[in-house]
């Protein structure tokens, strides 16, 4: 997993965590007014269902990126269905802004193999290149018209390979 993928997710967590604190607050203030004083009891339920939402986003965005992100792409579903519950609760939250913002970050790490003049490796296999391979058939003809001893072929065919 990309390293400031995962620094985002994080900061995506802590800013959730944050949100669950502030509806608590909300929830807690509205008891203590006077009846008179309260908003409509939706606010309240709505705020139930978010802390409750915030929740489910905090455990699946800590599972997304457990063990270093090792299972993070064994288990983007977590990471998609925590987008998407912080999406529909809150879409401009920070926590929605912080996660679609790692949709556009790639979590490939590219290394790039070690060049070599005549040879490239892909997944630690060699590759001949086919001007090696011309070369090598050159040296054939060579051989076979006898334009060069076995010896010579031998010593270049090392050099080659």
């Amino acid at each position: 997993m990309n390293s400031t993928k995962k620094y985002l997710i994080i900061a995506a967590i802590i800013t959730s965590i944050l949100s669950i604190a502030y509806d608590i607050y909300n929830i807690v203030s509205w008891f203590l007014l006077e009846p008179s004083l309260r908003s409509s009891t939706f606010y309240v339920v709505f705020s139930f269902l978010e802390i409750v939402a915030s929740i489910a986003v905090v455990v699946l965005l800590i599972l997304a990126i457990w063990k270093n992100g090792v299972l993070f792409r064994k288990r983007y579903g977590y990471y998609m269905t925590a987008l998407v519950l912080s999406i529909i609760f809150n879409l401009f939250s920070i926590t929605s802004i912080l996660l679609i913002i790692t949709m556009f970050i790639s979590d490939w790490v590219w290394i790039k193999p070690e060049k070599n003049e005549e040879n490239k490796t892909v997944n630690n296999v060699e590759i001949i290149d086919k001007s090696r391979e011309e070369k090598i058939a050159q040296l054939r003809k060579q051989k076979e018209n006898g334009e060069i001893t076995e010896e010579e072929f031998q010593k270049e065919l090392l050099k080659l390979l």
